[in-house]
This record gives C-alpha cells, sequence and structure tokens, in this order.
C-alpha cells in the first residue's frame, strides 16, 4: 500500500454509505447461517459463526473508527482487514456448506463484502490498486470451490471464476475512479472558492489602494501611475482571471472578461458561474462573455450602483443563462436610449448566436439583464 491517503468531504459520505453497508451485509449473511438447515445444508457452521464474528468485529471497527477517526478507514491496517475478510469469506463459504454448494443458487456467506472491499480499496488508494485487488476474489472462489469438493471443472465453471476476477477489478477501477474525480473537483472547488474569498478582501484594501495611487500621481510621477496600474492588472488576472489553468473555459472567458471592464472602478462586482458542462463553440462563448461584460460595463458607468451580481449557469443541453443585476438607479426600458451601445454591442452579439436577451429595471429599483443562449 502506499502512503496514507487524506480524506475529503465527499470520501467522509462514502465512508458512512459503506459502514451503513457493512451492517446490512453482516445481517444478511448472519440470517443465511441462522435459517439455514445445520443437518442438510451446513457442513461446518462453526467455522460459519466464526466468520459471521469476523465480519461483525470489522463492521463494529468501521463504525467507531466513523465517529472517533473517519481517516483511519483510510489507512492500510483497515483497508487490508477489509480486503482480507471479503477474499477470506470467499474462501470459507466453500468450506462451510455441504459439496453442491458452489456453483448453485443458495447464497453465499460472503454476500456483497468483495463490492465493499472494492470501494473501501477504491477510496483509499485509487482504481489501479482497487482493480489489482479486485483481480483477487476469482482466485478466492476457486479455492472455495476446492474446498466445497467441486472437481467438475469444464468451460462454464473456469468463465464463471474469471468474469468474477473481472468483475469485481471492474468495481474497483470505477470506485477508485469515481472517488479520484470526486476529490479533483473538490480540490477545484475549494481552490475557486478561496481564490474568490482572496479576491474579495483585495479589491477592498490592495486594489483600491493601487488604483488610487494611480490617480492620484497620474500627473505627478507617471512612472509610479503606470507601476500601479500594472501591478492593479496582474493581481486582478490571478485572482479573477485565467491563472492556473489550462482552457478557456466560460467560467475563464467570463471572469476575464468582467475584470476588464472592472479596472478603473471601485463598485464590487460579484461574479458566480455554474459550468455543468458548456456545449456552446468556443466563438459563441466568448460572445456571451462579452455581452456579459458589456452589461456590467454599462451599469458600472451609468447605474451608480452599490453592487453588481453577475450569475452565469449552464442547462442539461449546455445551453447558457446569465443574469447582471445591479442595485443602481434604474431607468424605464420603454424610454428611447439616447445611445445604441446596448444595442450595437450586447444584444448584437447574443442575436447572432440565436440567443435573446431581457432587460428588467424600474427607476429607483435597479436593473436586470437577462441572456438566454437557448432561443424562447
Amino acid at each position: 500500500m502506499s502512503a496514507r491517503p487524506a480524506l475529503f468531504p465527499t470520501g467522509l459520505t462514502i465512508l458512512k454509505a459503506l459502514v451503513v453497508a457493512r451492517w446490512l451485509a453482516w445481517l444478511w449473511m448472519a440470517g443465511i447461517l441462522l435459517f439455514s438447515d445445520p443437518d442438510t445444508t451446513v457442513r461446518h457452521p462453526v467455522v460459519g459463526w466464526l466468520a459471521v464474528g469476523a465480519a461483525l468485529a470489522v463492521t463494529v471497527t468501521a463504525t467507531v473508527l466513523l465517529r472517533r477517526n473517519p481517516e483511519r478507514l483510510l489507512h492500510a491496517p483497515f483497508v487490508i482487514a477489509d480486503l482480507s475478510l471479503a477474499i477470506g469469506l470467499s474462501v470459507v463459504d466453500g468450506y462451510v456448506f455441504e459439496p453442491g454448494h458452489v456453483f448453485e443458487t443458495t447464497q453465499s456467506i460472503a454476500t456483497q463484502w468483495p463490492l465493499i472491499a472494492m470501494a473501501t480499496v477504491g477510496v483509499a488508494y485509487g482504481p489501479i490498486v482497487a482493480g489489482f485487488s479486485g483481480l483477487l476474489i476469482g482466485p478466492a472462489e476457486w479455492a472455495g470451490a476446492e474446498l466445497n469438493g467441486f472437481d467438475d471443472w469444464s468451460r462454464p465453471e473456469v468463465v464463471s471464476i474469471v468474469a468474477t476476477s473481472l468483475f469485481f477489478a471492474a468495481c474497483g477501477v470505477v470506485f477508485g475512479w469515481l472517488a479520484r474525480l470526486l476529490k479533483r473537483v473538490e480540490g477545484e472547488i475549494a481552490d475557486r472558492r478561496a481564490r474568490d474569498e482572496v479576491g474579495r478582501v483585495m479589491h477592498d484594501t490592495v486594489l483600491q489602494t493601487l488604483a488610487l495611487v494611480e490617480r492620484r500621481v497620474a500627473t505627478s510621477d507617471p512612472e509610479l501611475a503606470t507601476a500601479a496600474r500594472q501591478a492593479d492588472q496582474d493581481l486582478r488576472a490571478f485572482l479573477f482571471g485565467s491563472a492556473g489553468r489550462d482552457v478557456a473555459d466560460l467560467e475563464t472567458r467570463v471572469r476575464a472578461e468582467v475584470e476588464r471592464v472592472r479596472t478603473g472602478h471601485d463598485t464590487p462586482v460579484t461574479v458566480s458561474v455554474l459550468d455543468d458542462g458548456c456545449r456552446l463553440p468556443d466563438r459563441h462563448q466568448e460572445l456571451v462573455a462579452r455581452a456579459i461584460g458589456e452589461a456590467v460595463a454599462n451599469s458600472l458607468e451609468h447605474a451608480v450602483a452599490n453592487r453588481i451580481v453577475v450569475y452565469v449557469e449552464t442547462d442539461d443541453d449546455g445551453h447558457v443563462f446569465a443574469s447582471i443585476d445591479d442595485d443602481g438607479m434604474g431607468f424605464d426600458p420603454a424610454t428611447p436610449r439616447s445611445t445604441h451601445g446596448i444595442d450595437e454591442s450586447m444584444l448584437a452579439r447574443i442575436d447572432a448566436i440565436g440567443g435573446r436577451v431581457e432587460i428588467s429595471s424600474n427607476i429607483g429599483s435597479g436593473t436586470e439583464v437577462c441572456i438566454w443562449t437557448r432561443p424562447s
């Protein structure tokens, strides 16, 4: 086993589910022995109940560790014990019952323990280790068949043993892959939240200070003003732009465009992007981001707002909805506009990709611009 893995939030939820699954599996295997006929079905009942006791010990240990120190459920001693129990039950099953038990429809005392073990190994050590662990279940069942006195090996039985190994190996790989994926996604979400939090703090302190310095010394010390402007742009790019990202996705484009138009303004702008899989072409994503930036720029220039909130999400089909809401002075949408900036930029961009824009505003009540890339 490799180094001790760290527990992530969703991993804790999975461990809780596995503890419940262990109790259910234990009750099932105990019921199998309890209601089996000791004279005609069970050959070695003492060994069977010892196996039940071993399963109970692992289950109780898992329950206690979950309450006191959940991370230990992912450490090598418990993971090895859980995997050993699954392999052991697969072997002992053939020894406990009378000959003819294996390769029949009768219930096995191993029940779902191998599947639980694959999930544990997958969460703890990833898909590769879990996959190789799953391969051990087939040989264990072969050993159980030998202990059960089975000697009529033919192609169906061999295929069954091989299929068992491949099935549990595949389960281990899937469990491990999903655990890795969830851990990575949670890490990215945590990183984005931390970056946003730092960004809010920096905006209220350092970025505003840099903007103030740039304005105050623009004429008296141009070099200092240029340095302040460059530092402001670099810091904004790191906090809100595409730093650390390999792919220019929808969120990166939106945040970068908002920060571009926001430069030089003190009004706080909150950006939330829920991108569950935008399917728009890159060009269309750029047009959406620019339209959002134009709406933010319009609020910054004309709304006299105390805050601007940008919310962007994708639907199940990969289309985009965006809302740009401010608490500024608002306007009457029915009144003819003196300029064509909104029509020529934001509305034209969205219309070019077959989308639509709705503007809701009342004098004194702020303005909300809603953008859909899907036609009505």
